[in-house]
């Protein structure tokens, strides 16, 4: 009789979880977050963040406002974000307005939506982070220093004298 019990308390559990695993999280028009949001599951903002979002699922309402980097499996937007978006899927809605990147495997923008930044496929993101090795940027770093340096060492400045004392800087009287 035991075990049976503990295996309904179990059961019970279990359905419980998968219920609270298809249940957004809802972030109210009269809610401000300031600091990042990570979730596993879904999410519906209405209000203010001021930070970095993650999730599987986010859908930005038409009086949110995201100031940060948006991460998610699908992004639907109907607010406003201010920061680079990376995602799977993103849906920009009429209302929606965007400052900032959106990476991205598939993009649906509807009429009227607003979009002030650049967009770039996933895969592409991708190959253009890995075609760049590391000793490339040490190379010009490198390059760098020393055009400096030479530079530097070509032209050298001599000191302004005062007027009727010593030499002067090129292209100045004499005192």
């Amino acid at each position: 009789m035991f075990s049976k019990d503990s295996k309904d308390v179990e059961t019970t559990q279990v359905k419980a979880n998968l219920k609270q695993q298809h249940v957004p999280t809802i972030i109210s028009a009269s809610l401000r977050i300031v600091g990042n949001l990570i979730s596993d599951g879904d999410v519906q903002v209405d209000g203010i963040i001021d930070g970095n979002v993650r999730s599987r699922t986010l859908t930005i309402g038409e009086s949110a406002t995201i100031n940060g980097e948006v991460e998610a499996e699908t992004v639907r937007i109907h607010g406003s974000i201010t920061g680079q978006i990376k995602s799977q899927k993103v849906e920009l809605g009429p209302t929606a307005k965007v400052v900032g990147d959106i990476i991205h495997s598939l993009l649906t923008v509807e009429s009227g939506a607003y979009l002030e930044g650049n967009c770039r496929h996933l895969d592409s993101a991708r190959k253009g982070a890995e075609s760049k090795p590391a000793d490339i940027s040490k190379a010009e770093a490198l390059a760098k220093a020393l055009s400096k340096s030479s530079a530097e060492s070509v032209a050298p400045v001599a000191p302004l004298a005062e007027p009727g004392r010593g030499p002067t800087a090129p292209g100045k009287p004499g005192g």
